[in-house]
């Protein structure tokens, strides 16, 4: 294989990208662009957020102050282009509202994380970040999946209620 195929894979192992690949085909072969934007805009930005991982640890090395506000930055825009998408109807509404209520918790978490470690010198926050981040970027993906649970729950509805 190619080294830049091998660098391509290895990226997307470490990325929430490879768990949304799977939506992004289903959702592009059953046409459901609404569903299909709202994954690619959100793997778009996790793959944006590995991209910049290391170069932005190396940048605060130190500090610690600008990975914080970066990611925050990150999640409000995201979910800023989320909102104005679902307004002008090419996500779905409700979906964008759950990943906005999923996803609010991500830049509070990292600003309060920010005035833990540099206001008051404490590390009360340590446990918190480590534990609900990834429970929130793992929610997010859930929510990329919910249009297709809910089609699959929809067609297991159907034949009951047909035969009423």
């Amino acid at each position: 294989m190619p080294e830049w195929f091998n660098d391509g894979v290895a990226l997307l192992n470490k990325s929430w990208v490879f768990f949304l690949c799977p939506a992004i085909l289903v959702f592009y072969l059953r046409k459901d662009y609404l569903a299909l934007r709202f994954v690619i805009i959100t793997a778009a930005f996790f793959l944006y957020g590995t991209l910049i991982h290391n170069s932005l640890k190396a940048l605060d090395d130190g500090t610690y102050i600008y990975r914080y506000v970066v990611w925050a930055f990150n999640d409000i825009a995201w979910m800023a282009l989320i909102a104005y998408l679902a307004i002008k109807d090419k996500v779905y509404l409700w979906q964008s509202v759950l990943g906005q209520l999923v996803v609010i918790g991500a830049p509070i978490l990292q600003l309060f994380r920010l005035v833990d470690r540099h206001l008051w010198d404490l590390s009360y926050s340590t446990l918190m970040y480590k534990t609900l981040l990834p429970i929130i970027n793992t929610a997010t993906v859930v929510v990329c999946y919910l249009p297709l649970i809910y089609l699959i729950l929809r067609k297991k509805e159907s034949p009951s209620q047909q035969s009423l």
